[in-house]
């Protein structure tokens, strides 16, 4: 017997994203592509059925976006830059491609975590991460983001989000512009469908997200929300978790990060002590 034999999860995040090449984009710049998330591939090798319904989509900022293309002409201009997302690298990536064939010397990269690096570092940016959190709260404990007084650092991001970043390194003294690369919407598509899933094969669900909780309650039926709160979660953290509980879910469950390898070990873990 495999270690998830039985268990239905639900995951509900948008798969990274990224925009259609040059060639592609005469007749649809962004048309999106979507990469397989690993973590679920691995809980089905574990013997799970997963069920890969997001709840937001991810629209990305055109082609002929004029503040986000002087932002980027720009870019040169700034000392340190942050991505918060691995959306954001994906599409950071790629604008900084389209104006900045060699990237300008002496800027500081900088990532939540290691998933939102990765898209810079396999275009060979040298990125920083935290070691241990990957969070806002640990970005923010770096030394390399504590002495800022008087930089310019721009965060690349996606549409409404935590300010936390911009809040506390202006409070250091840093110059912060925000670089909207994408934003997100509200999926209705599969509202039928999660209905059915939880009426029928009550999963364990993953929440990485006050946005994806948020997209979540709005999407789902209004008649499956009681069973709905009744449903384990897994969550990236207690900022989250504090999110779901307070939102009247009762079975709340906390990763050490977001981080694959993370979501599975307490996946792993609440299942052995429940099955």
């Amino acid at each position: 017997m495999s270690a998830l034999d039985g268990l239905h999860i639900l995951s509900l995040r948008a798969s990274p994203t990224l925009p259609a090449s040059e060639q592609s984009a005469k007749s649809n710049p962004f048309a999106l592509t979507q990469k397989q998330d690993i973590l679920l591939t691995r809980f089905e090798d574990l013997g799970a059925t997963c069920h890969n319904y997001p709840v937001l989509k991810i629209e990305a900022a055109g082609v002929d976006d004029e503040q986000v293309k002087q932002q980027v002409m720009g870019f040169s201009n700034y000392d340190k830059a942050i991505v918060v997302s691995q959306h954001a690298a994906h599409l950071a990536g790629w604008w900084l491609d389209r104006y900045w064939p060699m990237l300008p010397v002496g800027i500081d990269y900088f990532a939540v975590g290691p998933t939102s690096a990765q898209p810079l570092l396999d275009q060979g940016v040298s990125v920083v991460v935290p070691e241990s959190g990957y969070s806002s709260e640990a970005l923010l404990a770096l030394p390399a983001l504590n002495a800022v007084q008087g930089e310019k650092i721009i965060i690349f991001r996606g549409g409404r989000g935590r300010n936390l970043l911009e809040q506390t390194l202006r409070s250091r003294g840093a110059i912060v512009d925000y670089c909207e690369l994408y934003r997100r919407v509200v999926d209705l598509q599969n509202s039928q469908t999660i209905g059915e899933l939880i009426q029928v094969n009550p999963p364990l669900v993953l929440i990485y997200s006050g946005q994806v909780l948020d997209a979540l309650l709005a999407v789902a039926p209004e008649t499956c929300l009681a069973k709905l709160k009744t449903l384990p979660i897994i969550v990236p953290g207690e900022r989250v978790a504090n999110l779901v509980r307070n939102r009247g879910f009762n079975s709340v469950h906390i990763a050490a990060s977001a981080l694959a390898q993370d979501m599975e070990h307490r996946v792993l873990d609440w299942y052995t002590r429940v099955r």
